[in-house]
């Protein structure tokens, strides 16, 4: 039957999916039918509204709910020296060091990361560390960044948009390299950092807070910016860096021999702001 589902998904044209899924969630809509749908949707995935800031006038379209900023105080950042913190609403999936390139995706299933970012810029990571956090399409869906730094490019990868569900992060192997994706560097006192922000089908599009460059776009090509030292910016730990436009997964990755993970539990559930590990 798994079989069958990837088959399907490889048939049918995500992509195009993605994309009107985006142009109609941008649709405004009656606030009472919206009112309706935030009603179902925040029962059925456990959304906690109150911690929302909420127009005026309502979310007048789906898209602005997905992407709705949180109270300010609705996440405390850990503010310990050195500490890493997470970057989303989410669960632990996977974490670890990357032996020989090769990232853990599922049990008996790796990836490479030479794959996942086709770039020279992949080779910092070679033996570092890395953490893949999966986002359930009640979470807050704004990504923030784990550490203090500076921004120093971004990686626009069109790709695939396969759905990252767990039978398919289970069974198909290089899932994250063939889906599109987003990537963040960032340059800190011990090291580099990546923020591989994975697309998905039905994630209308992912966004940067700092640069203009979005996913799933028509006749998308794949782009590389590298900031000179004049543009890199500034960006503290916990700070926006990016959105998705419904939930996906987001990919750390961390230089050789720069980090010690906390105490996690492949699994669990974290916070925005929550110290998952520290720098050494």
């Amino acid at each position: 039957m798994t079989g069958f589902k990837i088959l399907m998904f490889k048939i049918i044209p995500t992509s195009m999916l993605s994309m009107i899924f985006g142009w109609l969630a941008l649709i405004p809509l009656p606030s009472g039918i919206m009112n309706g749908i935030i009603d179902w949707y925040c029962k059925k995935y456990g959304v906690i509204l109150e911690e929302a800031v909420i127009p005026e006038e309502g979310f007048c379209n789906l898209n602005l709910f997905f992407t709705r900023e949180l109270k300010k105080g609705a996440r405390k950042i850990d503010k310990s020296a050195g500490s890493v913190v997470a970057t989303t609403d989410s669960r632990v999936d996977q974490f670890g060091t990357i032996t020989k390139e090769r990232i853990m995706q599922a049990k008996g299933i790796t990836y490479s990361v030479r794959d996942l970012i086709p770039s020279s810029e992949a080779e910092k990571f070679i033996g570092g560390k890395f953490i893949t956090l999966y986002l359930s399409p009640g979470d807050y869906h704004r990504i923030h960044s784990p550490v203090d730094g500076k921004i120093t490019g971004f990686f626009n990868i069109p790709g695939k948009l396969y759905t990252v569900q767990d039978f398919m992060v289970n069974s198909l192997p290089d899932l994250f390299s063939l889906n599109e994706r987003l990537i963040t560097y960032i340059k800190t006192s011990k090291g580099d950092v990546a923020v591989c922000k994975i697309g998905a089908m039905n994630v209308g599009k992912i966004s940067l807070a700092y640069d203009d460059a979005v996913t799933n776009r028509l006749f998308g090509k794949r782009f590389e910016k590298l900031y000179s030292k004049e543009e890199q910016k500034a960006v503290k730990k916990g700070e926006e860096i990016g959105t998705f436009n419904l939930g996906s997964t987001v990919i750390i990755l961390f230089e050789k021999g720069m980090l010690d993970f906390s105490r996690l539990k492949y699994g669990q559930k974290v916070k925005v702001g929550e110290k998952i590990g520290t720098l050494k």
